[in-house]
């Protein structure tokens, strides 16, 4: 195999800058990685909000859907008071009371 300067000397240049630029490309390399952590962070966080803001809504639309699935049921039974005695209704109550 023929030994090639030209090439020889490309790639001994490069790696010298490469290993130059190292030095003085770190501290732009941290920053952007910092900035990049941060980034990353604050997205968490609001991903994390929208998802409690989310179930909060989730949770009222289930007690909605459980108020609206019992208020057929009181209305079949009628209104008691839960030992099975009926409640009179407000007319009833005026009517009675209006003769002691």
């Amino acid at each position: 195999m023929k030994f090639h300067t030209p090439s020889f000397i490309l790639g001994f240049g490069s790696a010298v800058v490469v290993m130059g630029t190292a030095r003085r490309l770190k501290p732009a390399v941290v920053e952007i990685g910092a900035l990049g952590l941060h980034l990353a962070r604050l997205g968490r966080a609001v991903v994390e909000r929208q998802r409690e803001h989310a179930e909060d809504l989730w949770a009222e639309v289930e007690e909605r859907a459980r108020h609206l699935r019992e208020v057929p049921r009181r209305r079949r039974a009628g209104a008691t008071t839960g030992n099975g005695k009926h409640v009179p209704s407000a007319a009833a109550t005026q009517a009675g009371s209006a003769a002691h």
